[in-house]
């Protein structure tokens, strides 16, 4: 069944567009996420299925977010609300796995926290019932980092 359009809303729109694609939003993770994949696949293939399954998450997230921006009369290009092109630049390149799971820690806990602010900021039913889901995968990915961390043993 097709999805009805969304009243257009710049505000819910710049918010969604900023999350999707700004330099620390869902399809920036995903890029970061599918980087430490591949490295983990051939330097630390004990994290290869984490870093998939962080991946695939953030595909699903990028995946409603653009459908939120589209239903709206978005665009789903790849910059943020204030139009920076998302790029390689916004992809952490370090190789350390114990510095990645902190950093990847960090980055979910902040993304877990904008999402939470950007429900309370948005009144529309459908957008906040979308977002939740956001939210719940960022929720399960969080969870999955600090289980392969600890039982890693990269507690320093």
């Amino acid at each position: 069944m097709k999805e009805p359009f969304l009243k257009v809303n710049s505000y819910y729109e710049g918010l969604i567009q900023n999350f999707y694609a700004g330099a620390k939003g869902c399809f920036s993770a995903f890029m970061h996420f599918f980087y430490q994949f591949n490295q983990s696949v051939i330097f630390a293939n004990q994290y290869s299925e984490c870093f998939k399954t962080l991946y695939e998450n953030e595909l699903e997230n990028c995946t409603i977010l653009c459908e939120l921006l589209l239903r709206m009369g978005g665009d789903n290009k790849f910059y943020s609300s204030s139009r920076k092109f998302l790029s390689g630049y916004n992809v952490d390149y370090v190789k350390n796995f114990d510095k990645i799971f902190l950093y990847d820690i960090e980055l979910l806990e902040i993304n877990v926290i904008e999402v939470k602010s950007m429900i309370a900021k948005i009144e529309n039913k459908i957008i906040r019932e979308k977002l939740k889901i956001v939210l719940e995968n960022k929720k399960v990915s969080l969870r999955i980092l600090k289980e392969n961390y600890f039982k890693n043993n990269l507690i320093e």
